[in-house]
C-alpha cells in the first residue's frame, strides 16, 4: 500500500517529487554521516542523540496516515528502518 502511495504521489505531483529527490541528493552531499565529536560535551550540536536518516515528504506521511492510523501502523524506529530498506531513494544516511 505504501508503495502505491508513493507511485500516486510521484505521478500526481511530478515537480514536487523531482525537487524532493534533488533535495535528498543535496542533503547527502552536504551533510556529514558521522558525528563531529565522540564527546558530546565538546560538540553539543552533534552529540549523537539524533541522526538524520530519512527524508519522507510530508504529503506522503499525510497520505499514509489517511490509510493507517497510529495503532495500525506505528511510525516507530522499526517502521523507519524497514522503510529505509524498501525505499532507499529516501535515505539520507549512508548506513543505518
Amino acid at each position: 500500500v505504501i508503495e502505491a502511495i508513493f507511485e500516486t504521489w510521484e505521478k500526481t505531483h511530478p515537480r514536487e517529487y523531482k525537487s524532493h529527490v534533488i533535495y535528498i541528493k543535496d542533503v547527502k552531499d552536504t551533510r556529514r554521516d558521522k558525528f563531529a565529536s565522540s564527546d558530546p560535551r565538546k560538540d553539543p550540536v552533534h552529540n549523537g542523540i539524533l541522526r538524520y536518516t530519512l527524508d519522507i515528504p510530508e504529503r506522503v506521511i499525510y497520505m499514509i496516515r489517511k490509510v493507517y492510523n497510529a495503532t495500525e501502523l506505528p511510525m516507530n524506529r522499526e517502521f523507519f528502518l524497514t522503510f529505509a530498506k524498501k525505499f532507499p531513494k529516501y535515505k539520507v544516511a549512508e548506513k543505518l
